[in-house]
């Protein structure tokens, strides 16, 4: 086992269509309002974008055959007596952080100097939608269910970074592309095409683009190189000794 300190930035998120990154509170006659920073942009919180990967890697690792705990659950997770799984080696678990730093994602500075400023500058990065509440059982609108949530404008582009200390797996004994924790993480971001509520209603989805090099201690590393070894992803739980 490596330990390696990796920077990923910047990491552009890319939106196509409108971002519905709810709070849990209203404000006036809007049921869900969207997330804004301190100076009334809007912005994806890290844990946010955190949840979201560490989701997608356990896809990657289902897909792969590796051994996944049921998170979010902390009864269901890996705990810090046991041999974690991959995805708690990247992500953490009760009892077994993780050191890596996620950063909020912050409009992109074009974006920041179009709507920073007075409040109906702020505004404007937002509009309101009213949407009726759907009974499952008979598919149709449920009667007096009626609310309206919050949208940011469509096609907006974020900003966040991923820094901070990795324990490596080396693959085949090889470290130098960071070890199939670092494969992982990048197979994840790779794999995240929404963030937030109502991607049925076509709202959240997106891409996450990675810069072409990253680094990784004090050495730069292409990612097509790291991914290259995607196929060996499902060799982990042996080479790490985990039960499968």
């Amino acid at each position: 086992m490596t330990r390696v300190y990796i920077q990923i930035e910047p990491l552009v998120i890319e939106m196509d269509g409108p971002l519905a990154l709810n709070t849990g509170f209203r404000r006036g006659l809007i049921h869900r309002t969207v997330e804004r920073d301190a100076d009334g942009l809007a912005y994806i919180p890290a844990s946010s974008l955190k949840g979201r990967v560490r989701r997608a890697c356990e896809q990657v690792a289902r897909q792969s055959g590796l051994r996944v705990c049921h998170a979010p659950r902390p009864g269901g997770m890996c705990s810090a007596h046991e041999q974690a799984c991959l995805v708690c080696r990247v992500f953490g678990s009760p009892g077994r952080g993780s050191e890596l730093h996620w950063q909020d994602a912050r409009l992109a500075q074009d974006y920041r100097s179009v709507f920073s400023g007075d409040e109906a500058n702020r505004e404007a990065q937002f509009y309101a939608r009213t949407q009726v509440q759907l009974s499952r059982g008979l598919g149709t609108a449920a009667p007096d269910r009626l609310f309206t949530s919050e949208f940011t404008v469509e096609n907006l582009e974020f900003r966040s970074a991923i820094t901070g200390w990795l324990d490596v797996t080396p693959i085949a004994g090889d470290d130098t592309t960071g070890g199939y924790e670092l494969l992982l993480l990048l197979a994840g971001l790779r794999l995240v095409n929404t963030l937030g509520s109502g991607s049925s209603r076509g709202s959240g989805h997106c891409v996450i683009r990675p810069p072409e090099q990253i680094a990784l201690g004090e050495r730069p590393i292409r990612i097509a190189e790291v991914l290259e070894n995607l196929e060996l992803l499902g060799e982990f739980d042996k080479e790490a000794g985990n039960g499968n």
